[in-house]
């Protein structure tokens, strides 16, 4: 008996140590009929707003929102648990403000037929030194009205008016209560309170500015570890200076109290510093345009480059012929240059469709997985164009390697490849 009970203990033990950190719950529970029940009260069509809601009247708009809010009352009313009642009014709230600041504010005064023309023209426009400031030059045109400055006040006070910042019950259980939050902090990081903050912008535009706030301004342990793990995560992934990248890591692991984030957060930044140490680059074994499988191990002996891409990325596709410019500069030296898709699987047609309707050059490969493929995982990859550059004893040599149309790539690889 005290064998069994010892053997027991021991396997106890082990269980415990082998035990992986539980992922923080989150929900969307609270009232899931919000959604189905939009076209009831504003112009939609197959589950998408009409652009007509766009040239609605603010004081119109307001209306049909607090009459859609008002149709869910009998449901919460009907309910006989007060606290949930209470997280139910909030979820509906909250819903009508993130729909009036995401699906209304946004898009207010956009004329389809101009947006349209628009798309077009983006399509139709070569790459050039001023791509990006004629794109945004012309998708101005596209509004055909302005909200009045007294619109404006109004509509921003239904929608950050009172807010309940910390409400850690809510957050777990109401997908807009975190949306509106989300949008909350971006605001107020372009408010007066944080105008200090360089490169102001939002979660991705300026990580590190929004850490400083989700610190500041955040009272609840849940989701102030909820935001900061994400923040921490994106400096790690995008900032470029070191010193940023590991005040934040380190000040994160001292602070931190849930084991889930920890580890995560970890596992990041120990990509990154793999990245940096010229460890030894994670393999992949991907198919070609030709429907032939290619691993990173088949190309050792020459350098690779690698340029992560997708079809439905403009600045990505606006390098594409940068890339073929590199890519016939270099020809006949011992650097092979590949490029990787990170298109759903399900848009593998598109991609083939793309890569060859444009005769692109190199090595084409399309990812198993698109953003959650190991190979891409592995190298932090959270946004594109993003650029690789491997040894030829498969080594890395860059896990942010500039891109095709910065001149300091041909700077890189003269020194490198001969």
């Amino acid at each position: 008996m005290k064998l069994k009970l010892i053997s027991m203990l021991i396997m106890f033990i082990s269980l415990d140590s082998f035990a992986q950190p539980v992922k923080p719950v989150v929900t969307d529970d609270l009232l899931p009929n919000k959604a189905a029940e939009r076209h009831k009260y504003f112009p939609m069509a197959n589950n998408a707003y009409l652009f007509k809601m766009n040239l609605i009247p603010p004081d119109s708009f307001i209306k049909m929102v607090n009459n859609f809010k008002a149709s869910f009352n009998p449901e919460i009313n009907s309910g006989h648990d007060d606290q949930l009642k209470e997280l139910q009014k909030k979820d509906i709230d909250y819903y009508c403000r993130y729909l009036i600041f995401y699906d209304y504010i946004n898009g207010y005064g956009i004329d389809s037929a101009k947006l349209a023309e628009f798309g077009k023209f983006r399509a139709t426009l070569p790459s050039s030194d001023n791509y990006k400031q004629r794109i945004d030059s012309a998708y101005k045109n596209v509004y055909v009205k302005k909200l009045t400055p007294e619109e404006s006040a109004g509509l921003e006070e239904y929608v950050w008016g009172n807010p309940d910042l910390d409400d850690a019950e809510l957050f777990k259980r109401s997908l807009a209560y975190r949306n509106w939050l989300s949008d909350y902090y971006m605001f107020k990081v372009r408010g007066t309170k944080y105008k200090a903050i360089p490169g102001r912008g939002g979660w991705l535009g300026n990580p590190a500015g929004m850490l400083i706030v989700v610190n500041n301004e955040v009272k609840s342990t849940f989701i102030r570890e909820y935001y900061a793990s994400r923040m921490v995560n994106s400096i790690i992934k995008q900032v470029k200076d070191t010193a940023v990248k590991e005040k934040a890591y380190h000040d994160f692991m001292a602070v931190v109290t849930d084991p889930y984030y920890k580890e995560q957060v970890t596992g990041i930044y120990n990509n990154y510093k793999n990245m940096i140490s010229r460890a030894p680059a994670p393999d992949f074994t991907y198919t070609d345009i030709n429907g032939k499988q290619v691993s990173l191990k088949d190309l050792r002996g020459k350098y690779v480059y690698i340029d992560v891409w997708a079809t439905w990325c403009a600045p990505c596709k606006a390098g594409l012929p940068f890339l073929a410019k590199i890519e016939d500069e270099y020809r006949g030296k011992n650097i092979q240059f590949v490029s990787l898709d990170v298109d759903k699987i399900a848009n593998k047609p598109e991609w083939a469709s793309y890569v060859k309707e444009h005769n692109l050059p190199g090595i084409q490969l399309m990812a198993d997985n698109d953003f959650n493929s190991d190979f891409i995982r592995k190298f932090n990859v959270n946004s594109i164009p993003r650029c690789i550059l491997i040894d030829p004893a498969g080594n890395i040599v860059s896990g942010d390697a500039s891109d095709p149309t910065s001149p300091e790539l041909r700077k890189q690889l003269d020194a490198l490849v001969k």
